[in-house]
């Protein structure tokens, strides 16, 4: 269910539907994401649920809902892979030889931090 949630949210962030559409989703499916015992699909359902009744009351407007959503869907997208070992490992038998040195190291120019940000549509 987390994936369809997902794909949903993406329309929604990509403008192939409404705030309303994907309203009217979540809550036709639901059940179906309580049933689901997906634990990431149900928080996020419970969250965008509670925003939408916010914005519904006029405690917020749809560009915070918007924010707070794509918010949700980076998060759902960062999904833990858990690798599982085949085969057993084998032993082996390393050497590793390793020499100091103590002279100044010298950074000819000033050091930079560059910050790379992406965005995928």
């Amino acid at each position: 269910m987390l994936h369809q949630l997902l794909n949903y949210i993406n329309d929604y962030l990509n403008g192939h539907c409404t705030l309303r559409d994907l309203q009217t989703w979540l809550l036709s499916n639901l059940q179906g994401i309580l049933d689901s015992s997906d634990k990431t699909a149900i928080e996020m359902a419970n969250q965008i649920d509670a925003d939408l009744i916010e914005l519904g009351e006029g405690l917020i407007d749809e560009a915070v809902v918007r924010e707070r959503i794509e918010s949700y869907a980076r998060f759902g997208e960062t999904i833990p892979l858990i690798f599982f070992e085949i085969e057993r490992p084998a032993t082996t038998h390393v050497t590793t030889a390793a020499e100091t040195f103590r002279n100044h190291l010298e950074v000819p120019g000033p050091v930079v931090d560059l910050r790379l940000v992406h965005k995928f549509a």
